[in-house]
């Protein structure tokens, strides 16, 4: 059985990907990786590391920005990318990332943790508040330090919008309407500069699809596996 590597997001950790792990473990080998790296080329050697031969990626958000690295540094491995919430574009404001970390280095850790409670889910959504909540709860049992680790990756990440083109693997890119982080254009955008890429759009849903819409997520999952030959 092909092995699914799961990178959840910043703040999160296996609660992330629970329900969705289960529900495709009749096609796939679920495995969690959580890579507490300050640069997305490290994150990508690290998963490289802990997982034997060939292998498909998916990530959320920071999780996401990996699965790319990763496709991107080992097109012999990767049978297949699975992105939600992560857009190709090089950081808009480094600044605003590292004084993050700092907030996560040094005392502040909620702050940064009600800052993205607001805007991290749709929160009108049928599931929003819900998947608010278990996301601060995943954020306050783990350690701060390692998080800043993962901002500063996400602070000083690079541009990739001219590398997609060397992305050959099949490609699912899975999409929240209401995504305050990745903006949907640039899903719909990534979609047409990957050679083998599907776009799936959810409504009523923001930067978490698998907490948010697990059941959306997991039909549009299991639809692309199958066409992949999974």
């Amino acid at each position: 059985m092909q092995t699914l590597v799961m990178i959840p997001a910043l703040c999160c950790d296996e609660g992330l990907y629970g329900e969705v792990a289960e529900r495709l473990s009749d096609l796939v080998s679920p495995r969690i990786i959580i890579p507490y790296e300050a640069t997305f080329a490290r994150c990508a050697a690290k998963v490289l590391s802990e997982v034997d031969g060939d292998f498909i990626i998916m990530g959320t958000s920071f999780g996401g920005h990996v699965a790319r690295e990763t496709a991107i540094a080992a097109p012999e491995r990767v049978k297949g990318l699975w992105i939600m919430g992560a857009g190709p574009g090089a950081v808009a404001d480094p600044k605003s990332g590292y004084e993050r970390s700092a907030k996560l280095r040094d005392g502040r850790a909620e702050e940064v943790y009600q800052q993205f409670f607001k805007i991290i889910t749709h929160l009108p959504g049928e599931r929003g508040l819900e998947a608010a909540d278990m996301f601060l709860k995943m954020a306050r049992r783990l350690d701060p330090q390692k998080i800043a680790l993962q901002a500063d990756a996400l602070a000083s990440r690079p541009d990739r919008w001219n590398d997609l083109g060397r992305i050959t693997c099949p490609t699912l890119l899975l999409w929240g309407v209401h995504d305050q982080f990745a903006p949907a254009q640039d899903a719909l955008r990534m979609a047409g500069l990957i050679a083998h890429a599907r776009y799936v759009e959810i409504a009523d849903c923001g930067h978490l699809p698998t907490l948010e819409a697990p059941d959306e997520v997991i039909d549009a999952a299991r639809h692309w596996l199958s066409d992949i030959g999974v």
